[in-house]
């Protein structure tokens, strides 16, 4: 079994490579296009381990512990549009059930208490109800975790369990799963280390074309209202040393939107051979996302979108990470 993550900044283009691979009849899909976040978001899976390990304090794993089924039981009901007009939930049933149970098996202890903090994790009402029960006073479950070596095994089985939850079938040996934006691009090798047997493809794209794709979206989490912040935020997170040195590593795989579009016989046979699979690639006749004729249309749009006094500040400031 083999799991494939594809990263990138946001809107680098790395959704092309998803889908392009999630489409290959010998590869799998189990979200379809979506993003499969529950380790990389700020309450998910890594958050969580960070919180039991390495964030050490009396409250710390019992905090996340809530904080992480409180999460999962709410996205167990995200809805996706997998096309126009269809709308799905993202998660299968049993999704939160598969949670509760991973929680269980990685606390060695687990007492009901109420410690301050508490308080405040509970809405006027639910905090008006606990008045009218016995035990008002131990409402909050407080753990000790495990060791790391048991949470980590524990891990891998849960994802492996949603997998094979939302594909609706055992994985195998030749299973070969696809996911998207799954890990912190910050740290991709700690926070891919749920996942066994795993490798990381990781895209970039020109900022002048993500800039412009982030201000036509109107991008929800993007700066794409002012250029100069654009070019802060971008210097901030992605012009340091630390950033490029923990991207040098052996499973991840560093894929120029422009090259893949452009040269994409050649892009495949390197991605393929990074992944060890077949360059000579069939794509599934349903549930086919990918369509190069559409991202090949995306390239250079900041001719038409971006302002000269936009493009001229991007390439004096950027100027390394211009890809043409």
């Amino acid at each position: 079994m083999k799991y494939i993550i594809v990263l990138g900044i946001q809107n680098s283009g790395s959704g092309a490579i998803h889908d392009y691979l999630a489409s290959r009849g010998d590869c799998e899909a189990p979200f379809g296009p979506n993003e499969f976040r529950l380790c990389n978001d700020p309450t998910g899976l890594h958050n969580l381990y960070l919180n039991f390990y390495n964030n050490y304090s009396f409250q710390s794993s019992s905090n996340a512990s809530f904080d992480f089924l409180n999460y999962t039981k709410r996205i167990q009901n995200f809805i996706v549009y997998p096309s126009r007009g269809i709308k799905k939930r993202l998660y299968n049933k049993n999704f939160y059930n598969l949670s509760k149970k991973f929680i269980e098996k990685v606390s060695k202890l687990k007492f009901y208490g109420r410690p301050e903090f508490s308080n405040f994790k509970i809405s006027k009402f639910e905090n008006f109800l606990l008045k009218f029960k016995k035990n008002r006073y131990s409402f909050f479950p407080i753990i000790i975790p495990v060791k790391k070596e048991k949470f980590l095994l524990e891990a891998k089985k849960y994802i492996n369990k949603i997998i094979e939850n939302n594909l609706k079938k055992k994985l195998n040996k030749n299973s070969k799963i696809i996911l998207n934006q799954t890990i912190n691009i910050f740290d991709p090798v700690e926070s891919s280390k749920y996942f066994q047997n795993r490798k990381i493809i990781y895209v970039t794209r020109d900022p002048r074309d993500m800039f412009s794709s982030m201000k036509n979206n109107k991008a929800s989490a993007a700066p794409w209202m002012n250029i100069d912040y654009f070019i802060q935020w971008y210097k901030y997170y992605f012009d340091n040393s630390e950033f490029k040195k923990r991207l040098k590593n052996k499973d991840i795989l560093h894929v120029k939107f422009e090259d893949f579009v452009t040269n994409f016989t050649k892009e495949n046979y390197r991605i393929c051979k990074f992944l060890n699979i077949n360059s000579d690639f069939k794509l599934k006749k349903e549930n086919c996302f990918f369509d190069l004729s559409v991202s090949k249309k995306n390239l250079t749009k900041y001719e038409d979108y971006l302002s000269k006094n936009e493009n001229d500040k991007i390439k004096n400031n950027l100027k390394k990470f211009l890809q043409r």
